[in-house]
């Protein structure tokens, strides 16, 4: 038996959230605060930069006048202004106070300034648009638009909370006096109820829709336990914890082999969008009791496959970064086994980014396996994170060694950490290389921030146990990090 659940939480009080992914908004018109970042052009012909003093301020881009008249303009006088120049190729960040939305019809309109409103085949002043909801991600959502023109927010970025505006005029289309394009404001249409987010807090999935339960291995018509299908606990910060006790999971449970019925599998939304960067996008956390060095994925190889979507219609899948076991475990692309990463390149290109708001992850453990026991309940899910924007070493760090050595020589083998959740003493194990190498002992934080760190000179070909106190750190979850001059690997850790 399975049940079917679509259901999509608020994430926070005052938020209110839609099914399918639709942030709800409401039509009232938005207008920048601030100007967050103001890169004047060149002139003209390109030989210096800068704009005709009194163009110059910034700040009268942030309420529109939608006004072609000459108030009667001074030379250095801004107040007899009612737009700034950006000059060519220049540009301008303005930071809303509240996101703004995607609703019917036009969601931002830009406005230019030029006077007695030529037409743009006599004046062509264009400019190009981008949005972000962090300010360091950003979508082209508008092109070589001429003079006033309005924008619809795209898939991938259904809110916003920065309008970057960039000339785009062409240079030989104008006299010596031109300076590019006159923003005189910006004005978005819509208001969101997408709740604002510390940037700790970005990167965790906000809520799901598409919860399917699956079955346990031994009877297809029996459920997990009732504290291991609540999907809300695959929402928000990751425990990262493999330590048995009360569920910080949700069990997808398997398929029914006989039938084509679907997996058990849950959809996770993210509120901030998900953009591709170097290296893996998006961490996974699974929950297998007494997980550890010697508990591999061989021996209780819960696996998923994991696809993207900006939509919640339309799905690719994602390529696994990192994972513990080989393709014979994983049986097909886009999967993980237990803990791993994902990299979301292979996402459809919108606005000049690959991106997602949607992460399926669906089941597909073997059930059939003589490695789970009748109680077995599929893939449990403790949670994933991403990184929507750059934060300390771009916003990210690994947790899986990716590096191949084919020469065993320079190989370290790593025994593992104990106790762990530890209180205060953590003992490190682990055998040395073929020569005599310094090795750089790390503990990093959620944040990805090096809170400890210690050198160990080590003989070759010898047996070492390392002790670390951690008496100095709060209680949480971290990573160990065990790197020599060609080796790295990280551990995950609990310190109670």
């Amino acid at each position: 038996m399975k049940t079917l659940t679509s259901f999509r939480k608020p994430i926070m009080a005052g938020a209110l959230v839609l099914g399918a992914g639709l942030v709800q908004v409401a039509a009232q018109p938005l207008y920048p605060v601030t100007v967050s970042n103001y890169a004047v052009g060149t002139s003209q012909d390109g030989l210096s930069i800068g704009v005709p003093a009194g163009r110059d301020n910034p700040s009268n881009a942030l309420f529109p006048q939608n006004s072609d008249v000459d108030m009667g303009e001074v030379v250095g006088n801004s107040s007899t202004v009612n737009f700034v120049s950006l000059g060519f190729g220049g540009t301008i960040d303005l930071a809303f106070s509240q996101p703004f939305g995607r609703g019917e019809g036009t969601d931002l309109e830009i406005f230019e300034t030029s006077y007695n409103t030529p037409n743009c085949s006599s004046w062509q002043e264009f400019a190009n648009v981008y949005i972000s909801q962090d300010g360091c991600n950003w979508v082209q959502v508008a092109a070589a638009q001429c003079q006033n023109f309005g924008v619809e927010l795209p898939d991938n970025m259904p809110w916003a909370l920065y309008v970057r505006i960039e000339d785009a005029s062409p240079n030989a289309a104008f006299g010596s006096i031109a300076d590019g394009y006159d923003v005189d404001g910006v004005r978005a249409n819509y208001l969101s109820n997408v709740a604002l987010k510390p940037a700790e807090a970005l990167r965790y999935a906000d809520s799901y829709v598409n919860f399917i339960q699956g079955s346990i291995k031994a009877n297809a018509a029996t459920l997990p336990a009732v504290n291991r299908r609540d999907p809300n606990k695959a929402v928000g910060p990751a425990t990262g914890s493999d330590v048995a006790g009360s569920p910080v999971f949700v069990s997808l449970g398997f398929d029914k082999m006989s039938t084509a019925e679907t997996e058990g599998q849950i959809t996770l939304t993210f509120d901030y969008t998900v953009f591709d960067r170097p290296g893996a996008d998006i961490t996974v956390f699974e929950t297998t009791f007494g997980d550890n060095g010697v508990k591999t994925c061989d021996i209780y190889p819960e696996v998923a496959e994991f696809w993207g979507s900006n939509d919640g219609m339309n799905w690719t899948l994602l390529a696994a970064a990192s994972s513990e076991p080989s393709d014979a475990y994983l049986g097909g692309s886009g999967r993980l086994c237990r803990d791993g990463q994902l990299e979301i390149a292979g996402m459809p290109v919108s606005g000049g980014a690959s991106s997602l708001r949607y992460l399926k992850i669906i089941d597909k453990s073997i059930k059939t396996s003589s490695r789970f026991p009748g109680s077995a309940d599929g893939y449990d899910v403790d949670g994933v994170f991403a990184f929507p924007c750059d934060m300390a070493n771009d916003g990210k760090y690994g947790l899986y060694d990716q590096n191949d050595f084919p020469d065993e020589d320079a190989s370290m083998f790593f025994a593992g950490i104990a106790p762990n959740p530890t209180d205060n003493i953590v003992n490190i194990k682990l055998e040395t290389a073929g020569s005599d190498q310094n090795y750089a002992i790390r503990v990093i934080d959620i944040m990805g921030r090096i809170v400890l760190a210690e050198g160990l000179n080590a003989s070759a070909n010898s047996f070492v146990n390392h002790v670390m106190d951690l008496g100095s750190l709060p209680a949480g979850i971290y990573m160990i990090s065990i790197e020599s001059n060609n080796y790295k690997v990280i551990e995950k850790l609990i310190k109670n």
